[in-house]
Order: C-alpha cells, then sequence, then structure tokens
C-alpha cells in the first residue's frame, strides 16, 4: 500500500503538478505571517511609514488594515471558486480572459521581485549593518543580501512542509516578543500615551501626507493574500482554507502591528516622530530602554523575521513563475515550470527567482545603500502591486455574474471601495507634488511600468496569440468539478 502511494506520488511530480492536500489553513496562516513579517517590518519598513505619517503612524497602519480587509475581500472571493499556483493571475484569467491575464503577469512579475529584494534582501542588509552604523560598508551589506537570497532559495527547494515548520516555530515566538515589548514600551511611556496619535493632530500635512505614508503602511498587507492563494492547489480543501487563512492573517498580524506602532510612537514621543526615521533602528532603541534581554530577543527574532518573510515570497513567487512558465508566457522557458521528483517543489522556478531577485537588490544598494535602496524599490513596487489588485477588484463582479452567483456588497460594492483606496493612493502619491529625491524616481519608474507591462503583453500576443489568448485560465477547482460531472 505504501509503495503504491509513493508511486502515485512520483508520477504525480513527473507530470509536473504540484503535490495535492500537502497543507492545510493552519499552515498557510503562518506562512502568510512569514510574508508579513512584523518584527521586520516594525524594524524597517514601519520607519518608512513614520517618514510620511510622523505622530500619526498609528493612525496609518490601522487605515492600512481597515482598506486592506476591503482589499483582501478580491482574493477571498476569489479563492472561493479558484485554486492556482498563479494566483492573481489566475484570478485575472478566470474573469477577464488571456490578454489581461498577461497584462497581470508582466505586472507581478515587477511586482513581486522588486518587493522581494527590496525587503527582503536589502531591508535585511540594512538592519544588520544599522545595529553598528560602522560596518555598513559594501564589504558587510552584499554578503548579507546574498545570504539572504540563497538560504530562501534552499528552503523552497526542499519543499513547502519544511519551510512552514520553520515559520510557525519563529513566527509564534517572535509575536509574543513583540507583545510582550510594546506593552512595557507603552506602560513605560506614561502621560505620553494618547488617543490623538489616531487622529492627524501630530500631521502638519494633513489627509494628503497619510496618503503619502499609506505607499508603505497598506503595503506592509499586501503580500499576505497572494503568499496564501499561491498556494491553493497544494492545500487541502483550498476553497474554505485560504479563506480562513486570510481573515486569520489580517487579524493576528494586524492587531500585532498596531499595537506595536502606538508602542513605538509613544514610546519615541509623538511629537518628535520626525527623528523616528532618520536613526539607525529606532524600534531597537526603544526595547533597549526597557530590557536588554527583550532588547537581544528582538535582535535575533528580526533576523529570522526577515528571513521567514525571504522564504515566504520565496515559496509563493517560485509556484506564481511555474504558473507563468506553464502557461507558456512571459518568454519564460517551460523546463521552470518542473516540479521536483522528490521534494514536489518548483525547484528550477525557486532558482530563476533567487537569480532574478538579487540583480535588483545588488544594483539599488550600489546607487543608493541597502536602507534607502530597499525603501525606494518598495515605493516603486506599490504602483504595480496596486495594479494587481485593482485589475482583480474589476474583473470580481464578472466573474461572480458569470457563475451566477452575484452579491452587491462582496462582489460589487467592496471591490469597487478597494479600487477607490488604491487610486486614491497612487493619486495622493504624486498630488499635490512628487515625493521628495529619491522617492519621486520610484514613483515614475513604478508608474512607467504599467504602460511598459502593456507593450509587453502586446508584443507577446502577435509572437504567441495562442498562448496569450488561454493563459491565467488554469483552475484546479474547475478540474474536479469537471472530473466528477465526467
Amino acid at each position: 500500500m505504501e509503495n503504491g502511494k509513493e508511486n502515485y506520488i512520483k508520477g504525480h511530480y513527473e507530470n509536473n503538478d504540484l503535490p495535492r492536500n500537502s497543507i492545510g489553513a493552519f499552515r498557510l496562516v503562518w506562512q502568510a505571517m512569514g510574508t508579513m513579517s512584523i518584527a521586520a517590518d516594525a524594524a524597517y519598513l514601519l520607519t518608512g511609514v513614520a517618514l510620511f505619517a510622523l505622530g500619526a503612524t498609528p493612525l496609518s497602519i490601522l487605515l492600512g488594515i481597515v482598506f486592506y480587509v476591503f482589499i483582501m475581500n478580491t482574493g477571498y472571493q476569489f479563492s472561493k471558486y479558484i485554486s492556482s499556483s498563479g494566483s492573481y493571475f489566475s484570478f485575472t484569467g478566470n474573469s477577464l480572459g488571456g490578454k489581461m491575464a498577461t497584462f497581470q503577469a508582466w505586472n507581478m512579475i515587477f511586482y513581486g521581485t522588486l518587493g522581494y529584494s527590496g525587503f527582503g534582501f536589502l531591508g535585511l542588509a540594512a538592519f544588520i549593518t544599522l545595529i553598528n552604523p560602522s560596518y555598513s560598508g559594501l564589504m558587510f551589506w552584499l554578503p548579507i543580501a546574498i545570504a539572504a537570497a540563497l538560504v530562501a532559495f534552499i528552503f523552497t527547494w526542499f519543499g513547502i512542509k519544511v519551510s512552514t515548520e520553520y515559520q510557525i516555530i519563529g513566527g509564534l515566538i517572535e509575536v509574543i516578543i513583540l507583545v510582550v515589548g510594546s506593552l512595557f514600551i507603552i506602560i513605560n511611556a506614561g502621560s505620553s500615551n494618547s488617543i490623538y496619535v489616531f487622529t492627524t493632530r501630530f500631521l502638519p500635512g494633513g489627509i494628503p501626507q497619510i496618503f503619502y505614508s499609506m505607499i508603505y503602511s497598506v503595503v506592509l498587507f499586501f503580500g499576505s493574500t497572494l503568499s496564501i492563494t499561491a498556494l491553493a492547489e497544494e492545500t487541502r480543501e483550498p476553497g474554505k482554507a485560504v479563506g480562513r487563512a486570510l481573515i486569520s492573517t489580517v487579524v493576528v498580524a494586524g492587531s500585532t502591528l498596531l499595537l506595536v506602532s502606538y508602542a513605538f510612537t509613544v514610546g519615541w514621543g509623538p511629537s518628535l516622530m520626525g527623528s523616528f526615521a532618520g536613526q539607525p533602528d529606532p524600534g531597537l532603541m526603544l526595547f533597549r530602554k526597557i530590557s536588554y534581554i527583550l532588547f537581544g530577543l528582538l535582535i535575533i527574532f528580526t533576523v529570522n523575521s526577515f528571513m521567514g518573510y525571504n522564504v515566504s515570497v520565496s515559496n509563493a513567487n517560485s509556484r506564481i513563475f511555474y504558473r507563468f512558465a506553464r502557461d507558456g508566457i512571459l518568454f519564460l522557458p517551460r523546463s521552470i515550470g518542473k516540479v521536483h521528483t522528490r521534494y514536489g517543489s518548483p525547484h528550477i522556478s525557486a532558482f530563476f527567482v533567487f537569480l532574478l531577485s538579487l540583480i535588483p537588490a545588488i544594483v539599488f544598494g550600489l546607487i543608493y545603500g541597502p536602507e534607502t535602496g530597499g525603501l525606494v524599490m518598495l515605493f516603486a513596487n506599490a504602483y504595480s502591486a496596486y495594479t494587481e489588485h485593482i485589475i482583480a477588484s474589476v474583473g470580481l463582479p464578472l466573474f461572480a455574474r458569470k457563475r451566477g452567483e452575484f452579491r452587491l456588497f462582496q462582489h460589487l460594492i467592496f471591490p469597487a471601495i478597494a479600487i477607490g483606496v488604491l487610486g486614491a493612493v497612487i493619486f495622493f502619491s504624486l498630488y499635490p507634488a512628487p515625493p521628495p529625491y529619491p522617492y519621486d524616481i520610484a514613483a515614475f519608474v513604478g508608474i512607467g511600468w504599467i504602460p511598459l507591462s502593456g507593450i509587453l503583453t502586446l508584443v507577446e500576443w502577435k509572437i504567441h496569440p495562442e498562448r496569450v489568448r488561454i493563459s491565467g485560465q488554469h483552475n484546479m477547482v474547475a478540474e474536479t468539478e469537471a472530473q466528477a460531472v465526467k
């Protein structure tokens, strides 16, 4: 019986299909928590929020959570009926057709690559080197970035169970340390505690300045939906498990990050947050005032948090690019769509993601240094990330109507709110003026990629029209339903 099972699995992998029924909702949650990487966010990306939100940083995070719920709704609704490693690529293909799916794929390759390497490689390098700024030259940050990329690739190579076991252990400890440390900071802040950090009282630029900051505060949550839905093919009962994991992740990660952002703001001083982003690892400085034990643990688990992010995103990107290759688009060789016969991982795609992501990290790090270089990459990648969600949100009501299951709020009003929020963030990131250098360059590069994606889609359509026409159509649920009918 056992040999029969092994032969089935081997044959399954030799067909280059990802292994079915490998993980459940609990592992999906911690795959997404790895992408959320709360300790790493607190050490690095939260400084990007504070750069614009100042003393209203908790307000920016709170709005990011609220708005992301509407944005997440699109992935949540699609996940009930579409299970594919292509994630938003497959959502678009099944709702708007192959041309739009190919356009979506070109946006996703930009978004997935810059976000991964900007935060995961340069963010980690910046965090480690800023602990002691005297060790911040090329010879220090470059090996760190390369090692981060390599370790994530190795985890992905050995399969999803190994990766998620690592995420569960590290993630649970990370959340406990952050919650305990934040509560001590809040108690120690005394009279600095203030409800006004959830208003624009400490923000001279008012609402437009909040939208600047939301380039980062919304992006904090973006990868979580993609990292869950990209593993749908390997999940037991994906139509239910994916949705449960999406909701659980927002609750756990959102509440923890909101607590941390509040603690850091009142601990530093709401009116003094202008200096927060300019300090090396300001969150660590606050923890050190409370306890050297918590300080040491936070260093260890922040490094682990960055690596958890890298492993999660490597898992997701490898499966998405695997699906691109299986569909024959983006001029990717078909060999990228192969699955390891022993580990069931998209190992060649993982290696491709490793190389593709490391190159821009090195380039931006050399130009701007690891800290600013990573933040510039994240700012630029936000526009393609937002476009990805806008396209899927446009397709959702059409898909629901086609299935005869249209619901006004879930399939039209909520997606419309998501589109409005994302459009507003894009608009206010440029109006009344572009952000300061070098983020203005990041904005123009990020926006410029969107029409370039359209041009590349047209080129593909001319060269491989049949591939483009049917791209993004894969859906494991539809295949199962079709087999049941037979």
